[in-house]
């Protein structure tokens, strides 16, 4: 289930839990010294100290006497340490690389390391990344210092109605750090015994560096022919019997900053501009894999460095759905006219909370806090036309709208979830609470605020399925969590699962059977498995295993199965060494 909420600030007061445990001990070769470590929080050292292992062997020592810096190659970028008094988090062993920083952690802007000497998949020389007025970084992203300068005003009523804040080093010409071939193996445990089924996959060649944000994806697709990733340099669509690359579209301006989640009768929008601008739209056809059109939106510059204001963009019914600065507007994904505008300022005082949509629905919360709270509209894709409406009363600022159809709204409070549930005619239906759940993005990885989040739940009929908050798994560096099942009609829980691992449950659709899912196992001691929960108990029958060398790829990732096909699409490179993964399940 695709989610377009806001980005809010941790409900918990402090930085996630290391999603993958802390370490039994720090001796050992945990993880094989070939193997990037997991996502950590222990990105830096703790101030005035300098470990052993930091920085790694090899590379040049800081000066003498310097014992609160993190380490930087010479003419890199110094970078902020965390605020006095954060969290102090453990190191890896010693000799070991650092953790990779803790996604979304404001002070961690990573250096990027890709081989200059890369081909690009899309036949085109790569270019160093720059700061903007053309001087190279060196191959590292400037750092951004947004705690600085106070947040004007407009910044806020920017968070309030939608708009992303992304901080995206500003390259021309990083296409190339994804592989223009998957690469061929096989030797799984299929499903009814069979083994060599068909598996491939395509190597992200920076992975394991300290660079997530170039490897970011806005949207992924999935045809009867190929699967498609939309990232930040531009789309790649690889054929899912070969995996070799279909076609590929650099991105029209700089960078893309945005897709549409989902595809719509086949057709896709992207959003496109420069380093300080996502101000174009275009269509793609993903038959062909040709753009169709491209037009100019309205946008607004970012005023802070290496970041950029993303409008966020839906489909429905035919249409890419936008909606920026409490303006949403239909465009056709045909031809990229516009349809509609809708503005929600003006003499109401109110703005756009959330936007959500459905193939024959527009969704969007309202809030007028000074002419009588919040509303709930339905609008028309097809005309803009507003068909039902609700009063809300008043909502949190954790508030979002995790559906349209059925119109679903989660309110958050002191760690608390209330989840109330809409009717077609916007009446309620029912309004029930529930344990802590997991509702972190899982396609964040660097200061982000506003960009639509893909979240940990799916939906189907009148079963809403969640997933606990990740624990910690004892004697292990993982965590593991269990799905859970709502009744929309009623609001109680049916069912907590049972029989699955100890490891992270990612979702890839629910249907009247139950919940399909993938555990996302471990490279080291858990292989990934492709599993099915029961609709009316929650209890696990395994499909099929996956190749142990897939385990953490599935964590934050996009996935699809189809006819025993398992496919993965991470959203970033934490914790991952593939930007594509295909792994027939079924014997040939």
């Amino acid at each position: 289930m695709t989610d377009h909420s806001n980005t809010p600030p941790s409900p918990y007061g402090h930085q996630p839990p290391d999603p993958y445990g802390q370490p039994a001990s720090t001796s050992g070769s945990y993880p094989p010294p070939s193997q990037p470590w997991p996502q950590s929080p222990a990105a830096y050292p703790p101030q005035g100290t300098t470990p052993a292992a930091y920085p790694p062997a090899g590379y040049p020592q800081p000066p003498a006497g310097a014992t609160s810096t993190p380490y930087a190659p010479t003419g890199a970028p110094s970078y902020p340490q965390p605020p006095a008094g954060a969290p102090s988090y453990p190191q890896p062993p010693a000799g070991a690389a650092p953790y990779p920083p803790p996604a979304g952690h404001p002070a961690a802007y990573p250096p990027n390391t890709p081989s200059p000497g890369a081909p690009s998949p899309y036949g085109q020389p790569p270019q160093p990344p720059t700061n903007g007025s053309g001087t190279p970084y060196g191959g590292y992203p400037a750092p951004a210092h947004p705690q600085q300068s106070p947040r004007p005003k407009w910044k806020t009523a920017l968070i309030a109605t939608g708009a992303a804040v992304v901080l995206l080093s500003v390259s021309t010409g990083t296409a190339w750090f994804v592989a223009t071939t998957g690469t061929t193996s096989g030797g799984i445990t299929a499903l009814g015994g069979g083994n060599n089924a068909g598996e491939w996959d395509v190597p992200l060649p920076n992975a394991g560096s300290w660079d997530f944000t170039t490897a970011l994806a806005f949207g992924s697709w999935l045809t009867d022919r190929v699967v498609i990733r939309a990232q930040k340099d531009g789309v790649l669509a690889y054929d899912l019997t070969t995996g070799k690359r279909a076609w590929g579209i650099p991105s029209p301006g700089s960078q893309l900053c945005g897709a549409t989640p989902d595809l719509s009768q086949g057709k896709a929008a992207i959003a496109y501009g420069s380093n300080t601008s996502c101000d174009h739209l275009a269509g793609i056809d993903t038959t062909t894999g040709k753009l169709t059109w491209k037009i100019k939106i309205p946008a607004e510059k970012s005023t802070l460095a290496n970041s950029i204001n993303v409008p966020r963009i839906m489909s429905a019914n035919g249409v890419a759905v936008t909606e920026l600065n409490d303006a949403v507007t239909a465009y056709r994904l045909s031809d990229g006219r516009k349809v509609w505008s809708a503005t929600a300022s003006g003499d109401d005082g109110c703005h756009v909370k959330d936007i959500n949509t459905a193939p024959t629905r527009v969704a969007v919360i309202l809030d007028c806090t000074f002419r009588g709270g919040t509303r709930l509209q339905y609008i028309d894709p097809g005309t803009g036309k507003i068909t039902k409406q609700a009063t809300l009363g008043q909502l949190g600022l954790m508030s979002s709208l995790l559906s349209a159809s059925p119109a679903i709204i989660r309110n958050e409070s002191g760690g608390q979830n209330n989840f109330t549930v809409y009717s077609d005619a916007a009446a309620k239906v029912t309004e029930f609470k529930t344990p802590e759940v997991d509702m972190l993005a899982m396609n964040t990885v660097a200061f982000v605020s506003g960009l639509f989040e893909q979240r940990r739940y799916t939906i189907h009929g009148d079963r809403l399925y969640l997933a606990s908050f990740p624990e910690n798994v004892p004697q292990s560096m993982r965590s593991r969590n269990k799905a859970l099942a709502f009744d929309l009609k009623t609001g109680k829980q049916v069912w907590e699962s049972s029989g699955t691992h100890d490891t992270i449950l990612t979702y890839i659709r629910a249907d009247d059977q139950g919940l399909l899912a993938v555990e996302t196992g471990d490279r080291r001691d858990l292989a990934p498995r492709l599993i099915r929960l029961d609709a009316a108990t929650g209890k696990v029958t395994e499909l099929a295993t996956l190749p142990q060398k897939y385990g953490t790829e599935a964590e934050k990732a996009r996935v699809f199965e189809r006819n025993g096909a398992v496919i993965i699409i991470p959203w970033t490179s934490v914790a991952t060494r593939y930007a594509v993964t295909y792994v027939n399940t079924r014997s040939s």
